[in-house]
């Protein structure tokens, strides 16, 4: 077998220039949004020794207010913001009196609409109280915890670690990246978050991230060096659909992993052979239909228990049993079974109606089956690479609920040097990970490594590019863990190799991942 081998080096993420929320010299998220006139604003953005309680901003066109109370904020939060409107003309407005020597900010939230398309924008108008501005600035990068991606159009915070105060928050760009600016040194708590409601205020139900001390120090203009990996909150487990499949199939689909399930209708429990997981989140349960119409199927897993109501009409029950092969390509790899399945359980396999033969010459093909719940399994001599004609006559299989419909097709059984093999170097890591095999978008493998593994090799891979990620598997439960906020706990930290790794046919391709360490 040939091979190569050569060296992927994780890449980091460069932070380069920030871009701030718009200043209220106009601008925003869309250019058909609604524009201040900056030379008629009064008193002008960034004024200084501000004594006056009131703000007007002309605008470029007709507009409308878009929950004023609770999207227009100032920072820090001394006063409660009024807002009116006069045909093209924004007052902002309030009666409290402000503290003296202090920067403030007057953010619009996406409060400004146009009438047509409601396009909106997020604004920020500054003064100070006292005869200079605060001027210290800090820039930040967000990206997403799982694929490493910039976040744009999240909100990244800062606030008094003591107080909880809001001190400054700005939104990032399409690259992720924002400036927060006209800050005091100091020591603040930072968190990014998708800002859902509005209330600049990080939600347990909404995406966040934030550092594992939440603190940082500003003392001078400065960047945070790694970015603030933001990651989606943990779902609470349920069932997420329910199907039913004719003729006689339920298909439970849930949002976490189905482990160890036991599965009632109606309260009568249905016995585990009927049953088995099609996917991780993916459970299929086979069913008598003939006196079931409607009622309650209850799931219940080592981590939850859920409830979901079914209505079944009788025309729902009349179905074909189909067989379709188990590899949607028609191609079988060595080590994949050649099997085929049904939309229901099998009983009973008429081998008279059964025939495998070669495409090349229509010469029969011996061999032996076996069947397992909906699946039937044909042992065949395999070496080389050989095409066979299956066929399947009407009634070839017998089912709880009835014959199985005939089926005609040609399947591939692949030899091994159709196929390239991965040989990962992976002894810069000293502790359990969990190596993800992506050809495109798409996972095409996953396994789990100890950290006395040196390498580790995958076998049978389609001749294509590759690329990988490696997770850090802390609590060595095989499965990606994101963060908590209430705990403080960061998501899991994953490596990503983007550079693609070509793999040939019949080739072994030696491939070295080395992490690139990132501070927490």
């Amino acid at each position: 077998m040939a091979r190569y081998s050569y060296l992927i080096f994780l890449t980091s993420l460069f932070l380069a220039s920030c871009a701030q929320i718009g200043v209220i010299t106009g601008g925003g998220k869309d250019t058909a949004a609604p524009k201040p006139i900056a030379d008629k604003v009064n008193p002008p953005n960034a004024s200084v020794n501000f004594t006056g309680n009131e703000i007007v901003i002309p605008f470029d066109e007709y507009f409308t207010l878009s929950s004023p109370g609770t999207t227009i904020q100032i920072v820090p939060p001394h006063a409660t913001i009024k807002a009116t409107v006069d045909k093209k003309t924004l007052t902002l407005s309030w009666d409290d009196t402000l503290q003296e020597n202090t920067t403030y900010a007057i953010y619009l939230n996406n409060t400004v609409k146009d009438l047509s398309e409601k396009n909106d924008s997020i604004m920020q108008y500054v003064f100070s109280t006292g005869s200079t501005l605060d001027s210290t600035s800090y820039s930040v990068s967000v990206v997403d915890a799982y694929t490493n991606s910039p976040v744009a159009e999240c909100i990244v915070a800062l606030y008094n670690p003591k107080t909880k105060e809001l001190v400054n928050f700005a939104q990032t760009n399409r690259s992720g990246k924002v400036n927060l600016s006209y800050l005091r040194p100091g020591t603040y708590e930072i968190i990014a978050f998708k800002d859902e409601n509005n209330d600049l205020l990080a939600q347990d139900s909404e995406e966040l991230g934030f550092l594992v001390d939440s603190l940082i120090t500003i003392d001078s203009t400065a960047s945070l060096l790694s970015p603030i990996r933001m990651f989606s909150p943990i779902p609470e487990a349920e069932i997420l659909s329910l199907k039913f499949q004719a003729p006689a199939s339920f298909l439970i689909e849930t949002n976490v992993k189905i482990e160890s399930p036991s599965v009632s209708i109606n309260g009568v429990k249905i016995d585990s052979s009927n049953y088995f997981t099609d996917e991780d989140t993916q459970l299929q349960v086979f069913v008598d239909p003939t006196d079931l119409g409607s009622g309650e199927i209850a799931l219940t897993t080592e981590s939850f228990s859920d409830t979901s109501v079914f209505r079944i009409l009788d025309s729902q029950k009349k179905g074909l049993i189909r067989i379709s092969p188990t590899q949607k390509s028609k191609s079988f790899a060595p080590s994949e079974p050649f099997s085929f399945k049904l939309n229901d359980l099998i009983q009973e396999v008429d081998t008279s109606l059964i025939r495998i033969t070669r495409v090349e010459d229509s010469s029969l093909v011996s061999y032996e089956f076996s069947f397992s719940k909906n699946i039937l399994t044909f042992e065949v001599k395999r070496g080389s690479s050989q095409e066979l004609r299956v066929e399947f006559d009407a009634s070839a299989i017998t089912t709880v609920t009835g014959k199985s419909f005939a089926f005609k097709g040609v399947m591939k059984l692949n030899s091994s040097k159709k196929y390239g093999i991965l040989s990962l170097d992976v002894s810069s890591y000293s502790s359990t990970i969990i190596i993800q095999v992506f050809k495109g978008s798409d996972v095409i493998r996953e396994k789990k490594v100890e950290p006395s593994s040196e390498r580790v090799l995958i076998p049978e891979l389609v001749p294509g590019d590759y690329s990988f990620k490696v997770i850090r598997d802390e609590n060595q439960n095989g499965i990606w863990d994101t963060g908590d906020l209430n705990t403080r706990r960061l998501p899991e930290q994953i490596d990503q190799y983007s550079k693609a790794t070509t793999v040939r046919a019949n080739w072994e391709v030696e491939v070295e991942l080395v992490p690139i360490e990132l501070k927490p």
